[in-house]
């Protein structure tokens, strides 16, 4: 018994002993930790930046990475922190067994799930913080076992559901953030209980309800964030007994009702305000003039009223003031800006989109010299723009924007040597720019747009080394661009449109290769080519050349600019093909060519270019057929109206069948050649009509001497010998013509004074037994009519008389004008045969050409 006793006695000793033993002690004692750090590396499914190799047995897990022990008991985990190594995976529930960890910090990481219930067993845990993961779920209830917890932060994941009540039990809760989640529900009263926290954020979730009055029990509260979310009512007047705070965040919920006016009595040291984007109404409180420690106060967009009051410039420390976007007015004078004009720490002053009235005053320029951001935008300020404002040294943006200022631009704008952004368009600025304007080397944006501004454009400008943005817009300019403005290498933006300028494109446009945005020189009178340069602008996305003079044709150097998404050449004089470089813009969207003199095709491309929106063709000179497929089925008829050339495409193009067209074509070439063959023939016959009158006129004159020749030798018989000498022995020369009976010559008699016509008689054997032949042709009745009908008669028989030598002119002119009747009949005959309806019967021009000419010398020869 003695020896089993003291063998008893024995082993507590040697327990002790063991224990004492570092190296028992890591053996023995360590295994639920190591064993609950290992589980949790076993949950780890991706270590990008390998932050946790280091974790394995071959190490005492206490010099693990993120790992820290016990400061005397060495060998138990307190500590564990692995913060924005990108870890993903999920949360191990074997980290209760951890169970003196103080600290549990994993903040930036992918780990996803729910988080384990068991972490409530952790009772020694101060501070959880799983900030910024991917966690889902609902909020554990059982956190509420941690009794010694302070912090807690699960914003930032995607954990859902209500906030369960036994949150209300952590009492010493300092810090708990919920925000960006997606938690919904109220805000419960309970928190209340949390006596302790000094900073509660729920923002960015989808609670709803009102703000519990309760929270105006937290004494202790220096920071309450509520911001983004969906709360209502009015702003519970017992938060201003939470006399701690610092900051209140209340952006963009649905709060209505007026600011209770206690907070600005109690609130002493309150710094942020942020009351933005609600429906809160009523006045700024007077009050506010007693938060001396405020250094931000921002009550933009609301539905405030009245007047800003004068007593805000009590505000020593105030650096941010914003009130834009209600329904504030002001006197005449603005004479709060004067009053500001005591915050001399004032950096920020947003007074826009509001209903300000007045001119600005002189002492404008008496603001903060801090101020580095003004924006006075979309009142009714009128009046001109004070020169004192050259004296805001600090100025880095200035917005005066849409309001009624007048007068001219003042030259102390050139003193603002930081300012990098001015807008002043959409008044009714008037004179020129002044030269000034291109002393501010740091501007990068200058808005003078929608004003009334005269002269042109200074080449000061040029000099603005960092100019990013230059809008010019809608006023009266003149002059041509300046070369001088190519200088501004850094030039995003170019919009020059709606004034009056003139001159051609400078090709140093070019310069500008990191114009990234667009360039918009429309509705000016610009003229000349559009400069090949203008392919340089690789990164350009819009061009609108539009409403111009432009001449020449599209350069196919645009193709090259890539990143093109708009461009518009409409309204000009371009000629020339659509260049097949424009389907090299793989991001082109909307194409405008209309209201050209474009020529030739619709390029094919178009119609398999998916990117492309829409585009505008109308009113130029394309011809050719328009195809039906890919895109073109479904495209409007607008797109190409005014294009008489084109044919085809889909019925909602309400082209004209090809066909048809070709047709027509067709006939308008045998109409035009019909035409042209009238022309032709009438102005023959004219000349022939007006040839044959004078003739007849001239011979007509001579008519009466020679019928009294005839007259004086009717009858008359010549000897052979006397017609021998009168025709010089039937010469040749005087041979009038042949007929199929004989010869007929000029014979000269009387010493040459007068001549007339001699037949060689051939013997006639039917007028043998009827007397001489000249008995015949001169009977001795009277009358024209005989001796027509005789003549007639005998045409056969006595062969051919010529006409210029006929004794009977009456017989030879009225055959005249029957051979014209029987031209014009061939001539119509003609036309009829060109006007068949169907072309294969239609004679050829040649055939036509030859019968004038065969029909010209029937009517010369008498033929």
């Amino acid at each position: 018994m003695a020896h089993n006793q003291n063998c008893n006695m024995a082993v507590p000793v040697f327990c002790l002993i063991f224990f004492l033993m570092p190296g028992a002690s890591a053996f023995v004692c360590n295994f639920t930790d190591c064993e609950a750090l290992l589980k949790f590396k076993g949950g780890i499914t991706s270590d990008p930046k390998g932050y946790v190799q280091d974790w394995n047995e071959a190490n005492p897990f206490c010099n693990w990475t993120g790992i820290t022990c016990h400061q005397y008991l060495q060998n138990r985990v307190i500590d564990l922190e692995i913060i924005e190594m990108r870890l993903e995976g999920s949360m191990s529930p074997f980290l209760s067994n951890l169970s003196l960890l103080t600290k549990l910090s994993l903040q930036g990481n992918n780990f996803r799930g729910e988080i384990p219930t068991t972490l409530g067993a952790l009772s020694q845990l101060e501070y959880l913080n799983m900030k910024e993961n991917k966690l889902s779920g609902a909020f554990p209830a059982s956190l509420h076992g941690c009794q010694s917890l302070k912090f807690l932060d699960l914003s930032v994941n995607n954990l859902s559901g209500v906030i369960p009540e036994e949150l209300g039990w952590m009492k010493k809760l300092s810090f708990l953030a919920l925000s960006v989640n997606n938690l919904t529900g109220v805000i419960p009263a309970f928190l209340s209980n949390l006596t302790e926290l000094t900073q509660l954020e729920r923002a960015v979730n989808y609670f709803t309800g009102q703000i519990p009055v309760e929270l105006g029990v937290l004494s202790r509260l220096e920071t309450l964030f509520l911001h983004l979310n969906f709360l209502e009512g009015t702003i519970p007047a017992s938060l201003s007994n939470c006399t701690a705070l610092r900051e209140i965040s209340l952006i963009e919920n649905l709060l209505s009702g007026e600011i209770p006016s206690e907070m600005g009595n109690k609130l002493q040291n309150l710094q942020k305000l942020y009351f933005l984007n609600n429906n809160i109404s009523g006045r700024i409180p007077v009050t506010f003039s007693n938060l001396s420690q405020i250094t931000l106060l921002d009550l933009s967009v609301n539905y405030l009223e009245g007047e800003v009051p004068e007593e805000l410039g009590k505000l020593k420390n105030l650096e941010i003031l914003y009130l834009h976007s209600n329904n504030l007015v002001s006197n005449s004078s603005l004479s709060f800006l004067t009053a500001l004009t005591k915050c001399s720490f004032l950096k920020k002053l947003h007074l826009g989109s509001c209903l300000f009235s007045g001119s600005l005053p002189a002492s404008i320029g008496n603001l903060s010299k801090d101020l580095y951001y003004s924006n006075l935008l979309n009142n009714r300020i009128r009046g001109e723009i004070p020169d004192s404002i050259g004296n805001l040294s600090g100025l880095v943006n200035l917005q005066l924007w849409y309001n009624h200022l007048d007068g001219t631009i003042p030259a102390t704008f050139g003193k603002l040597k930081l300012l990098q952004r001015l807008y002043l368009g959409r008044n009714k600025l008037q004179g020129s720019i002044p030269d000034e304007m291109g002393q501010k080397e740091n501007l990068g944006l200058l808005d003078l747009g929608n004003n009334s501004i005269t002269g042109s454009i200074p080449c000061s400008l040029g000099n603005l080394s960092q100019l990013r943005y230059l809008y010019l817009s809608r006023n009266s300019l003149s002059g041509n661009i300046p070369i001088k403005l190519s200088q501004c290498s850094l030039m995003m933006q170019l919009d020059l449109s709606f004034n009056n300028l003139q001159g051609p494109l400078p090709p140093e446009i070019g310069v500008f290769s990191n114009l990234g945005l667009s360039v918009n020189l429309s509705n000016n009178n610009l003229d000349g080519e559009i400069p090949a340069t203008i392919g340089n602008l690789v990164s350009v996305q819009a061009i609108d050349l539009s409403v111009n003079r432009f001449s020449g044709i599209i350069p196919s150097s645009v193709g090259s600019c890539t990143a093109l998404e708009y461009l518009n050449l409409s309204k000009n004089m371009i000629q020339g093909t659509i260049p097949e470089s424009l389907k090299q813009i793989a991001y082109l969207k909307a194409l405008d060519l209309a209201f050209n003199q474009l020529t030739g095709s619709v390029p094919i491309w178009l119609a398999n270019d998916s990117v492309m929106k829409n585009f505008n063709l109308s009113y130029n000179r394309l011809t050719g057929e328009f195809s039906s497929m890919g895109r073109f089925k479904n495209l409007s008829g607008s797109t190409l109206i005014g294009n008489a050339g084109l044919c085809g495409g889909s019925a909602l193009m309400r082209l004209q069948p090809c066909a048809v067209q070709k047709k027509r074509r067709k006939l308008w070439k045998w109409t035009y050649y019909l035409l042209a063959i009238t022309a032709s023939c009438f102005l023959l016959l004219l000349v022939y009509v007006g040839v044959r009158v004078r003739q007849f006129f001239k011979k007509k004159t001579d008519a009466t001497s020679e019928e009294a020749i005839l007259m004086a030798f009717r009858g008359r018989n010549f000897t052979q010998r006397e017609l021998e000498i009168a025709t010089d022995g039937f010469s040749d020369a005087n041979l009038l013509g042949r007929g199929s009976f004989g010869s007929v010559y000029k014979a000269w008699i009387d010493d040459r004074i007068s001549f007339v016509a001699v037949k060689f008689k051939a013997l006639i054997l039917e007028f043998v037994g009827n007397g001489n032949f000249e008995q015949h042709l001169y009977p001795e009745s009277e009358g024209g009519n005989c001796r027509l009908t005789l003549t007639s008669g005998l045409r056969g028989s006595v062969g051919y008389i010529p006409p210029d030598m006929s004794l009977k002119r009456e017989a030879h002119s009225s055959g005249a004008i029957e051979k014209l009747k029987q031209c014009c009949v061939h001539v119509v005959d003609a036309g009829m045969m060109c006007t068949e309806e169907n072309p294969q019967s239609r004679p050829s021009i040649s055939l036509i050409s030859r019968g004038l000419q065969n029909l010209w010398k029937r009517m010369e020869f008498g033929k």
